[in-house]
């Protein structure tokens, strides 16, 4: 049915492939194989039936990256930058996703104005990263098709997600202050993702929907504190500079998480009882161990740091952010009846290519250049179009993407301010 971020923003080095700064460029490969494997499930491809767990694994490297950066952070200056760290999250996840709530909400006023009033709603959840939470209090279920897929569905990972960025990094700072023993911290962290998994043990009920428990902060939290966990125990840092023998030792991890995930995809489902939570826990140490093997420099890192893979990695938030909608809307366009292995390539397709236009020209330009002055030259140029009419190729494309907006915009303002049918 629908779908998980952090994960898809953290980098530091030189990327010569997509010329952005990153760290450990076997971590991209692995957002390529969690964010195919989602866009697999949700397409409905029988061979992915535990696709799902891709949101694990980006769970797990979410926790991971985000502890790490905090604790170097404090290892470095003796504080924690909070302001900071938040500011940056929102730069870095909030331009990509107001651009897509506002074309999806155009499409959907458009090709399924039945669903504007539920759509209201979800747009409020989605901008305040409130989602996981809209859809348990109104029974969206994950895993059973239940009328039409709203197109804004897959956000409730995202808001655990960005839920996890505010409140951990207080409860980081606190651990970090109260424990300098790195096991205890450890062992602290591991705690929490115990007692997580155990709220989901005691609140899942074997044969019901399990969505309330999957979608919930609190329930949904232990691949989160793993990576954390992973981080606290051995650093980024730490893990890039492995010696070889320690490399192999990684590497065999990693190879033994890759085969339980790579099992685990193609024979878990949604309403199997030893997924909640026995599966997801071990679905989540495997990707800590598939992630620390990615994070070093064997075997396995060599082989998620293909370009190839890099590529998708590197653009696996729009692909995330673009690709629920896609399926939603076009299932829509296609009328009711199975979907086609040709529909499936023209979603992916489209997918791709909004994707690779976002990180093109939203993400990579903010990162690059700040939000504002990236915002002040978007304006510039537009305005340079519409006011400049010498029939040039380059004032066309940007006159077409001026209107286009201008239209998406307007359209959506539309479809959330006409009154209920």
């Amino acid at each position: 049915m629908t779908a998980g971020k952090g994960l898809w923003t953290l980098s530091v080095g030189r990327d010569e492939t997509t010329k952005t700064r990153t760290r450990a460029p076997g971590l991209d490969g692995v957002r390529a194989l969690a964010v195919l494997a989602v866009m697999g499930f949700h397409e409905g491809a029988s061979e992915l039936s535990g696709g799902f767990l891709g949101v694990d694994i980006f769970f797990v490297l979410s926790g991971f990256l985000i502890t790490d950066l905090l604790a170097t952070q404090y290892d470095r200056l003796g504080r924690v930058d909070l302001k900071g760290f938040w500011t940056k999250r929102a730069r870095r996840l909030l331009p990509p996703l107001t651009v897509m709530l506002v074309v999806v909400t155009a499409a959907a006023t458009v090709i399924e104005p039945a669903q504007e009033r539920s759509l209201r709603l979800a747009l409020l959840a989605a901008a305040t990263y409130t989602s996981n939470w809209y859809q348990i209090f109104h029974h969206v279920s994950y895993f059973e098709a239940l009328g039409p897929p709203a197109p804004l569905d897959h956000l409730w990972s995202l808001a655990i997600e960005e839920q996890f960025y505010l409140i951990w990094p207080l409860i980081l700072w606190f651990i970090i202050l109260k424990l300098k023993n790195r096991r205890a911290r450890v062992a602290v962290t591991l705690a929490g993702a115990a007692i997580s998994a155990l709220a989901m043990a005691l609140q899942y009920t074997p044969g019901g929907d399990p969505s309330a428990v999957y979608y919930g902060t609190d329930t949904h939290a232990s691949a989160l504190l793993i990576g954390a966990a992973l981080a606290l125990a051995c650093p980024l840092a730490r893990l890039e500079s492995t010696p070889a023998e320690q490399s192999r030792h990684l590497d065999a991890m990693g190879i033994a998480g890759l085969a339980f995930l790579a099992w685990a995809l193609g024979h878990f489902s949604g309403s199997d009882p030893a997924v909640y939570p026995l599966g997801l826990i071990l679905a989540a140490a495997a990707a800590a161990g598939l992630v620390a093997a990615a994070a070093s420099n064997g075997v396995i890192a060599a082989m998620t740091g293909l370009p190839p893979l890099r590529w998708v990695g590197v653009r696996s938030y729009a692909i995330y952010l673009w690709h629920w909608p896609v399926i939603a809307l076009g299932g829509a366009l296609a009328g009711p009846g199975p979907t086609t292995p040709g529909l499936w390539v023209i979603e992916a397709g489209v997918t791709i290519a909004l994707a690779a236009a976002s990180w093109r020209f939203i993400e990579s330009p903010i990162m690059a250049n700040g939000f504002r002055v990236t915002v002040r030259r978007w304006v510039r140029l537009m305005l340079d179009a519409r006011l400049r009419s010498d029939g040039t190729r380059r004032h066309a494309v940007r006159r077409t993407v001026a209107g286009t907006a201008a239209c998406a915009a307007i359209i959506a303002i539309m479809g959330i301010a006409r009154p209920p049918a």
